[in-house]
């Protein structure tokens, strides 16, 4: 498969919120938003991809000492709005809304965007909410907080937010413990966009045990190499070195494998259909390790009860949202019942 048909055409600006509702109460998670290899907006994809399955790091990044309480749901009913990322916090025992958009692009209303989506998440939420837009590439024309209102020159409204300027981050932030989960990114940071900053993070992902995180890094190097210069290349053989690791990969397993079930609906060859099989089964296994290994982490004594559940599950989409549930549950008692329910959401 090509590089630039996995990562997805480059686009020059992520989606619009389109949302026909806003609303700030727990939502169950969401589906991988991708359903076709070509992507159609690869910068949206994998950045909001990454950061739901590594949430808990970038509050952390963020929100220095705070710990991640679940999702929100990213629509406000009031508005044709919709917010980005709306996580529950506890930071320094105060409860709050982290509220994050990420943009590929400057807008020039985006300050009065990142108002709009606090001001109507804190009428309805019962908690204040915090507001950071991370920028993903450099870009003039990026608006800077305060966002402020005036009537015949009477100040009426002041609203600070946060800009997060990846390009000003230096590599060794992300490089340290606890920041595991944002090394994908160091393609994105300041001078990543290199043959050693990417060799680099490779071998951090290796050495620190995630590498079923190398398929983000992977993606977000293509997306900020030059595909015509002999960067591309070089990375298209970087891939092939880690093929059998990187296919692997759920959140690859996710993109080829509908990839594949749309080429058969055309008619295509027995062989192919063969591939797609183990592809799928390869997929469903990984996205079951994955599982185990999370529970195992966060509900040590549920880990039976997961293999157990895991095993009788033949749809990626809902071990998916079962791994997002898990991440989600607060006590044993919502682990136990999201698993003993698992194998009855096929």
């Amino acid at each position: 498969m090509s590089l630039e048909r996995a990562v997805g055409r480059r686009e020059p600006k992520l989606a619009e919120p389109n949302s026909e509702k806003l609303k700030t109460e727990e939502s169950k998670p969401e589906k991988l938003e991708s359903e076709k290899p070509e992507i159609a907006h690869p910068w949206d994809f994998w950045m909001k991809t990454l950061t739901k399955q590594e949430a808990q790091t970038l509050v952390s990044f963020l929100l220095p000492g705070a710990e991640f309480k679940g999702t929100r749901d990213k629509e406000i009913q009031a508005r044709t709005i919709e917010a980005d990322l709306l996580f529950n916090v506890i930071w320094h025992g105060l409860k709050i809304i982290l509220h994050i958009e990420i943009q590929r692009t400057a807008d020039g209303n985006m300050a009065r965007r990142v108002w709009e989506y606090n001001v109507v998440t804190r009428y309805l939420a019962s908690c204040p909410v915090y507001s950071v837009v991370i920028y993903l590439v450099e870009e003039a024309g990026i608006v800077e907080p305060p966002y402020t209102e005036e009537v015949l020159g009477e100040l009426i409204h002041v609203f600070y937010f946060r800009n997060i300027k990846l390009w000003e981050i230096s590599p060794a932030v992300f490089k340290q413990m606890g920041f595991e989960g944002l090394l994908p990114l160091l393609p994105l940071t300041q001078g990543g966009n290199s043959r050693v900053v990417v060799e680099e993070m490779f071998a951090e992902l290796e050495a620190r045990d995630r590498k079923d995180l190398l398929t983000f890094g992977w993606a977000f190097a293509a997306l900020v190499f030059d595909k015509s210069d002999d960067d591309m290349q070089w990375l298209q053989e970087r891939f092939d070195k880690m093929s059998n690791i990187l296919r692997s990969s759920w959140v690859y397993q996710k993109i080829i494998g509908e990839g594949l079930e749309e080429g058969l609906e055309k008619g295509r060859q027995q062989g192919l259909q063969q591939g797609l099989q183990q592809g799928l089964q390869q997929g469903l296994q990984q996205l079951r390790q994955r599982l185990v290994h999370l529970v195992q982490k966060q509900f040590p004594v549920l880990a039976p009860l997961a293999q157990e559940q895991s095993a009788l599950i033949e749809d990626m989409e809902v071990l998916g949202s079962i791994i997002d549930a898990i991440i989600d549950a607060e006590t044993i008692e919502d682990a136990r019942r999201i698993l003993n329910e698992a194998h009855q959401s096929q």
